[in-house]
């Protein structure tokens, strides 16, 4: 069973560059060397990003946390995983590793050690004309500066067959689909899909992994839950002064509701903060949408360009 997304890695050509960019981001590093990146987050994984230096920029895999060790084993006894190897990471642990219908890695992780949390800013008083809570103060300030960032919350991933892919995915891990949109005026013909662990009874975010149909393949983006809307904004302004490049936000999506902020790191990645996501169990089921029907920015109408090149 899923327990979250563990990491993501990546080889990277200018891995200073790179390591420069996340810190601006909001990555903080466990594991600084000549070769290799290895970042966390302040809720406590201990590696959730890690690029390794190459002569390319790609995307190499993502890992997952399960339950149990059990579940590493069943992995190799039933989905054709890889034996249960060390995790070569600083959190340690063990894990297995499968190659999905594009020939990306993904491994399962367990056992790793976790790091202690850090802190965030204090929560948004928010005063609405019907409910009034903040009295005879500022509304809190936040530092401008490089985002709290809580955990990896999911990935995007290009596949060259949507059909093939959701699939694999679905019926190695068990994900289920949130929201899955297809080209218009073909229900049958499905080419981007929003998927969610399945944890029976206990709430998930809207998707740990979305999957979108495109001849490329590769890593669409990554993305790290933050605070607050608030947060994102001030983060916005840090890294807008700093001359990185906005690729879409900050805006809302329709689907999964959640605020989302996105930027281009040096290698061409796609770096996304997302806060204020929806929730839902097994029993929540599937949405499907004709995708010409679907707004893609709850606060914008400049179309979402840029976000796919």
């Amino acid at each position: 069973m899923l327990k979250s997304l563990h990491h993501v890695k990546f080889t990277v050509k200018n891995l200073e560059a790179l390591k420069v960019f996340a810190k601006d981001f909001g990555l903080i590093p466990l594991e600084e060397t000549p070769e290799r990146l290895v970042m966390r987050a302040l809720g406590g994984d201990a590696g959730v990003y890690v690029a390794e230096k190459a002569e390319e920029d790609a995307f190499v895999g993502l890992a997952f946390e399960v339950d149990s060790r059990t579940d590493l084993d069943t992995a190799v006894s039933t989905l054709g995983a890889t034996g249960v190897a060390d995790l070569d990471l600083p959190c340690g642990g063990r894990c297995v590793t499968l190659t999905d219908p594009d020939g990306n890695e993904v491994s399962l992780v367990h056992g790793v050690s976790r790091a202690p949390e850090g802190a965030l800013e204090p929560d948004l008083i928010i005063n609405t004309p019907m409910k009034k809570l903040r009295f005879g103060q500022n509304q809190i300030s936040r530092n401008i500066g490089p985002a709290r960032l809580w955990r990896i919350g999911h990935i995007g991933l290009f596949v060259r067959d949507f059909a093939t892919s959701s699939a694999w995915y679905q019926e190695k891990f068990g994900l289920i689909g949130s929201d899955v949109y297809n080209v218009p005026g073909q229900p049958d013909n499905k080419i981007v899909g929003f998927f969610r662990m399945n944890r029976g009874e206990e709430y998930v975010d809207h998707h740990v992994v979305a999957l979108m149909q495109d001849p490329r393949g590769g890593c669409h983006h990554i993305s790290f839950e933050v605070q607050d809307y608030e947060a994102q904004f001030v983060t916005h302004r840090y890294l807008k002064s700093m001359n990185y490049e906005s690729i879409w936000g900050v805006g809302r999506h329709p689907h999964g509701s959640h605020v989302f902020d996105v930027w281009r790191s040096p290698d061409g990645a796609r770096f996304e903060t997302f806060s204020d996501t929806d929730l839902f169990r097994e029993v929540d089921g599937t949405n499907y949408h004709d995708i010409s029907t679907v707004d893609m920015d709850n606060w914008s109408s400049e179309p979402p360009d840029t976000y796919f090149i």
